[in-house]
C-alpha cells in the first residue's frame, strides 16, 4: 500500500506514520500512530473524542477510511489516548479495540472512567469529550508479549504499568519501533523541556521505574512518543527518564515535608519551568500549569500511600 504524507500525517519509519491529532487545537501535542501492513492497518492511540475529525482527516490523507483500520490500540484509558475510541467504532463497526485486560471493563461501561475525568478536570471535560460504551464484540484484551500480525507487519504488546496500571506499549517488530504511550515524559517541540507524567489516580512510582528499565532492554531503532514524535533509540534516553522521575519524586517530597499548599507548590514549580523556557519559546504553553498540577497530585498521592 502506498501512503502519502499530508498536513496531519508524517512518515516516521517504513510502516509507521505519525498522525497529529491537533489536540485542543494544538499542533505537535498529542500524536496517534498509524501502522500499515500488507493486510490491514492499526491505529495506536486515537486522541480525544474532540480530536476525531483530525484523525479522520489524517486517514483520508493516507488514502484510508475508518473501515480500513483493523485494530485501534489505546495504550491506556486516559482521554488523550483513548477518548475517541467509542466514536471511532461507531464509524467502523468491524474495527477491534486491543487493550490491556484491566481496561476492558471500562470500555464496556465507562461511567467510572468518565466520573474520574470529571472529578480531575472539571469544566475542561467539555473540551475533551467523553467515552461511550463499546460493544463487547469490538473489544479484545491482549496478553503480555502477545503478537498480532497485519500481513507482513507484527505488533507485539508489552505491559507498561506505572503511569497507569492498564498501560501497554507496542513494539512494531519489522521496523524495530517502540510506541511508548505515557511510559515516558512529555517532550513537545512547543515546550522543549521534559515534563514527568505522574497523574492521579493510579500513578505507581516503583512500577514506572521498572517499566522504563524493561523498555531499555528492547532492541529498537526508534522511540515513538505520544507527546511528541519520534527520536532515535538510545539506552541513555531511558536512564535520563528514570533520573527525571527520581528527581521529580524528590521535588514533590520536599514540598510535602514543608507542608506546602498544593497550589503554592505547583506555582513554584511552574515558575521554575517558565524561567528555564524563557529564552527558548516565545510564549509559555497554556497547558503547563494543569500538566504540572496533575503530575504533582499523582506523585503526592503515591507518596502519601507508600509511607
Amino acid at each position: 500500500m502506498i501512503v502519502l504524507e499530508g498536513l496531519s500525517l508524517k512518515k516516521v519509519s517504513e510502516r509507521i506514520y505519525l498522525l497529529d491529532t491537533y489536540a485542543l487545537g494544538l499542533a505537535e501535542f498529542v500524536a496517534a500512530y498509524l501502522v500499515v501492513g500488507s493486510e490491514g492497518s492499526a491505529l495506536v492511540d486515537i486522541g480525544y473524542a474532540s480530536s476525531l475529525p483530525r484523525v479522520f482527516e489524517g486517514l483520508r490523507e493516507a488514502g484510508l477510511k475508518p473501515t480500513d483500520i483493523n485494530y485501534v490500540v489505546p495504550t491506556h484509558l486516559h482521554l488523550d489516548h483513548a477518548g475517541g475510541t467509542s466514536q471511532f467504532i461507531k464509524n467502523s463497526k468491524k474495527s477491534i479495540i486491543l487493550c490491556h485486560p484491566r481496561a476492558v471493563k471500562h470500555f464496556l461501561d465507562p461511567s467510572k472512567l468518565n466520573a474520574s475525568v470529571r472529578e480531575i478536570y472539571g469544566d475542561l471535560v467539555s473540551f475533551f469529550g467523553l467515552v461511550e460504551p463499546i460493544p463487547l464484540e469490538n473489544i479484545r484484551s491482549v496478553q503480555e508479549y502477545e503478537r498480532i500480525e497485519i500481513g507482513d507487519t507484527s505488533l507485539r504488546f508489552i505491559y507498561a504499568p506505572g503511569h497507569a496500571p492498564h498501560q501497554i506499549v507496542v513494539y512494531v517488530e519489522e521496523d524495530q519501533a517502540l510506541i511508548t504511550g505515557d511510559a515516558v515524559s512529555i517532550d513537545c517541540p512547543s515546550f522543549p523541556l521534559r515534563i514527568p507524567t505522574t497523574p492521579p489516580p493510579s500513578y505507581n512510582h516503583l512500577e514506572a521505574i521498572e517499566t522504563l528499565m524493561k523498555l531499555s532492554k528492547l532492541k529498537a531503532k526508534i522511540i515513538l512518543r505520544p507527546h511528541f514524535g519520534g527520536i532515535a533509540w538510545s539506552p541513555d534516553y531511558f536512564n535520563e527518564e528514570i533520573a527525571l522521575l527520581e528527581n521529580w519524586k524528590k521535588n514533590v517530597e520536599e514540598h510535602v515535608k514543608k507542608q506546602s499548599a498544593i497550589d503554592d507548590a505547583v506555582e513554584e514549580i511552574v515558575n521554575q519551568y517558565s524561567q528555564e523556557l524563557k529564552n527558548k519559546v516565545a510564549t509559555i504553553p497554556f497547558y503547563l500549569y494543569t500538566t504540572i498540577k496533575l503530575s504533582y497530585l499523582g506523585m503526592e498521592k503515591y507518596l502519601r500511600e507508600h509511607r
